[in-house]
């Protein structure tokens, strides 16, 4: 049976949330170096099946940092995979954005209730930038902004994160880092992932070409992932034009960053 507590008899705990993007990254180098300023009891991760193939070799590089310290790292799946969502509602449109509250949320919904099931208030530090004023201003009692705190723009980041070995040049072509399975996904994006992990890139292309045929069966019209053209002219474009622009890049030089 699940206890029940009152909130004032939790203990509070810190967590750094991180999900393998530039911001979290800076985020936790600065916590890791003022922990004085910044008490920290854990660090998690919300280890997503669709997440940017090189998030996985920056966690493994965040676990590793946090060992140093002592500090417990965790990795905390949805309750239910993409797959089996996708199965139920196809493709994820602008629209319809299925995959953050039944997909992405409820990992941490589930994180939350575990520790307050062991009798820990959670409290999060959250990698916003201090030019988001909108992600931070008016946001719960219980979280934190180390980077707002410092100071510091996403700009900054931006410059620091095109030269991170970690992240295989992503940042020299795009601002965020998403899930790749993302319907709001750009085309240079794309043309990234077909360059560094071609068979995510196929893997996108046969779930969006699967879901234009399922609703334009449905619908009884053509349905298609961009408002005006089909996946496979999509396909055509990312290969001619935007793949291009990603192979006549630089390469990052080698630097140490944590």
């Amino acid at each position: 049976m699940m206890k029940s507590f009152n909130a004032l008899s939790l203990i509070p705990i810190w967590i750094a949330s991180v999900s393998g993007g530039k911001d979290s990254l800076m985020m936790l180098k600065i916590i890791l170096e003022n922990l004085d300023k910044f008490p920290l009891h854990g660090v998690v991760h919300f280890e997503l099946e669709i997440d940017m193939p090189f998030i996985k070799d920056v966690i493994d590089y965040m676990e590793t940092e946090c060992k140093k310290y002592n500090i417990p790292f965790y990795r905390v799946k949805p309750t239910v995979t993409w797959e089996e969502l996708y199965n139920k509602y196809h493709f994820p449109s602008r629209v319809a954005r299925w995959c953050n509250d039944k997909y992405k949320l409820s990992a941490k919904k589930e994180f939350v209730k575990y520790c307050k099931n062991l009798g820990y208030n959670v409290n999060f530090y959250i990698g916003y930038c201090l030019n988001e004023e909108k992600r931070y201003v008016n946001r719960p009692f219980n979280e934190r902004y180390p980077l707002v705190e410092e100071g510091i723009y996403e700009d900054y980041i931006l410059e620091w994160a095109k030269n991170v070995p970690l992240f295989k040049d992503y940042y020299k072509y795009n601002r965020r880092c998403g899930c790749y399975l993302c319907p709001m996904i750009s085309n240079i994006n794309l043309a990234w992932l077909l360059k560094y992990y071609p068979d995510k890139y196929s893997y996108f292309l046969n779930k969006v070409d699967d879901s234009e045929k399922y609703f334009t069966k449905k619908l009884g019209k053509e349905y298609y992932f961009r408002s005006n053209y089909k996946i496979d002219y999509l396909d055509y474009l990312i290969r001619k034009k935007y793949l291009p622009l990603i192979e006549s890049g630089s390469k990052s030089s080698q630097i140490s960053f944590l």
